[in-house]
């Protein structure tokens, strides 16, 4: 029985070790291209190590004064977005899971079911409307239109971790005095954190990230993000992987890094919150 037990914590350590090579092979890959020199890039059979480490690739694509200000524009537009999907879907919560006493879930299903709906679907009616109110080919045109995506989803995740704290808490506050705004930023916030850190993640990778709608509503240079400047990396005829990698490498920072905090932060509010019996 023992030796069996063994066998399968064996197998799923080895399940577990293949899924990690799997999905980081990918990013060592492209870390490993940015820092080739272009003969290793091309050569033939393929070198998976580069002969010796270069940091050109690196210093062409910063001294590239397109891609910084791509890079301006997607820390703007990724901020601005994630501070308002925040800062109007955390009320919205609120609001839907404690004030309205009826119809509240149901106005969430309906919110969360507006994402069901095909991207493509929303291409042409946002083009026109971004059209029409001259905010076409302009950053405060595409924080709208991330807002279309992130604000019903950060809505629905707030929603469900405000579901999770019990209203006692809440009828205790209010009838030591306390209102409606105390209660959210001295009871209600800090339990939430979690959601709400977790929908935030989700707004600011989202909008750092994303490509179609920036492809489609900025044509100029002022406003694309840097998704959109990397496809143009790409060239008529030959496609420079070096540059390529280096530059898809400094976007993937602004996501690894907070995703690290963010991680030591969780273990340090669960190891916190435990109960000592």
């Amino acid at each position: 029985m023992e030796s069996a037990g063994r066998r399968v914590q064996f197998f799923a350590h080895l399940m577990l070790i293949a899924t990690a090579v799997f999905v980081l092979f990918p990013y060592a890959w492209m870390l490993a291209t940015s820092i080739k020199p272009i003969a290793d890039v091309v050569a033939w059979p393929i070198r998976w190590l580069p002969r010796s480490v270069t940091l050109e690739n690196y210093a062409a694509i910063l001294s590239d004064a397109r891609f910084l200000r791509s890079l301006l524009n997607s820390a703007v537009v990724s901020v601005v977005v994630t501070t308002l999907s925040l800062g109007l879907s955390v009320p919205a919560a609120y609001g839907l899971t404690r004030l309205v006493k009826r119809g509240g879930r149901g106005m969430l299903i309906g919110i969360l079911a507006s994402q069901f709906f095909p991207p493509m679907v929303f291409f042409v009616p946002f083009y026109v409307a971004l059209q029409a109110v001259g905010l076409l080919n302009t950053i405060p045109g595409l924080v709208l239109a991330y807002l279309s995506v992130t604000l019903p989803v950060c809505t629905w995740m707030v929603a469900t971790s405000l579901r999770d704290i019990p209203t006692a808490l809440e009828e205790a506050a209010r009838i030591d005095g306390c209102g409606d705004l105390r209660i959210i930023w001295t009871i209600v916030l800090p339990i939430a954190a979690p959601g709400i850190v977790t929908a935030g993640i989700f707004a600011f990778v989202l909008s750092w990230q994303e490509y179609i709608f920036a492809l489609l509503y900025t044509t100029s240079e002022a406003a694309q993000t840097a998704p959109v400047l990397m496809f143009y990396l790409l060239g008529q005829h030959q496609i420079d992987y070096a540059r390529l990698m280096a530059a898809a490498v400094l976007l993937s920072i602004p996501i690894a890094i907070p995703f690290a905090v963010i991680q030591r932060l969780y273990r340090g509010g669960l190891t916190e919150g435990g109960v000592k019996g």
